[in-house]
């Protein structure tokens, strides 16, 4: 086991100016388990492949452990790979492809089908070792991508969104299964997703890029809770934060006609006079048409526990707003409502430079 880390690590692809990852500084605990967020194009999965050797680093170092691997071929890494596609030999066995690593480093026959068995069992595919691929369902075939992985006992697994060819049902169980195996195996983990959810569910830590460049890094709750820019909190929460336009006005941001205090530290931070107020879905107070934001329900969701009211405010918020309501509320399409955003609750943004502001 060993920690990884990025010191101003850049990668530019040839005929784009622009680097894919931009002087990434960034360091992973022995045995954490870190996933790496964002949108298509962010650089995530670049930054897994430069840490497996499978891209070259234009700038900056890696490190595993004490060593600089920057410069490393993979096979010298000490690195397992899962990848998203599972990347199986169909003519082998899942013994066969469990063990093949083993047996590629003449590892003895006993010692491989030991490790290939306790792997098996570690992730319930005991049943199936004589089984070829093409006989495994998806989640199947992804726990025997894992078993690989797991008898090379590596220093860091990388895993390249292993679960995104799986159905909605089944990525809940299986992302479960991961998050549940790494933390008794105690192996660093870097795993990338697109899946904000996901990401949250998994990992120690979350770290977000945007365009090659670490937005934020930190705990599921401090990257909820406390938000670093505009980007993180529009990205990160199901459904979305709704990010309000509001203007400063003495000592609190005005919106709709309706006063928000600010904190002293939030008036003195501003480069303007125009903020945003990002506002959870649960931090809203419904009530009939009155005091706040007037708005018209536009579509609800009704989940059991939990209601979602998409609401159009008229000249304050482009996008329609979401609030969540207790499950079973008796708010109808086409109702008129009234929204009070709890200001104790409230993410405050400069909208300048989109950085959020002191509390």
């Amino acid at each position: 086991m060993a920690s990884v880390t990025f010191t101003g690590t850049t990668r530019f692809y040839a005929g784009n100016p622009v680097p894919a990852v931009d002087g990434l500084d960034l360091e992973v605990a022995d045995g954490e388990f870190l996933v790496l967020v964002g949108p298509s194009g962010c650089g995530k999965s670049t930054t897994l492949r430069m840490l497996a050797g499978l891209e070259g680093v234009d700038d900056g170092t890696i490190h595993i452990g004490d060593r600089d691997v920057t410069d490393l071929p993979p096979k010298d890494r000490d690195i397992a790979m899962v990848f998203q596609n599972y990347a199986l030999y169909p003519h082998m066995t899942v013994a066969e492809n469990i063990g093949f690593h083993l047996k590629i480093a003449k590892v003895a026959k006993a010692e491989r089908e030991a490790k290939v068995r306790d792997a098996a069992e570690l992730l319930g595919l005991a049943d199936y070792l004589d089984r070829k691929p093409a006989k495994l369902s998806g989640g199947q075939r992804q726990r025997v991508a894992m078993g690989r992985a797991i008898v090379r006992s590596p220093q860091v697994f990388c895993m390249d969104e292993p679960l995104s060819n799986l159905d909605a049902k089944l990525r809940v169980q299986t992302r479960t299964q991961i998050a549940s195996l790494q933390r008794r195996l105690g192996v660093t983990t870097i795993y990338v997703t697109h899946d904000q959810v996901e990401a949250m569910t998994m990992g120690d830590r979350v770290a977000v890029l945007k365009d090659g460049v670490l937005q934020q890094c930190d705990t599921p709750i401090g990257l909820f809770g406390k938000p670093a820019n505009l980007f993180v909190a529009g990205f990160i929460g199901s459904p979305a934060m709704n990010l309000v336009p509001a203007r400063a006005s003495g000592e609190s941001a005005v919106v709709g006609g309706v006063s928000v205090p600010l904190t002293p530290a939030q008036r003195a931070g501003l480069t303007g006079e125009d903020l945003v107020l990002g506002v959870r879905p649960e931090a809203w107070r419904v009530s009939g048409t009155g005091e706040g934001l007037s708005a018209v329900v536009e579509v609800v969701e009704e989940l059991g526990s939990d209601q979602f009211l998409y609401c159009v405010v008229e000249g304050v918020v482009a996008e329609p707003v979401a609030v969540r309501t207790p499950g079973m509320s008796p708010w109808r399409r086409g109702e008129k409502v009234s929204l009070v955003p709890v200001a104790e609750s409230l993410h405050v943004f400069d909208k300048g430079t989109g950085e959020r502001l002191p509390d």
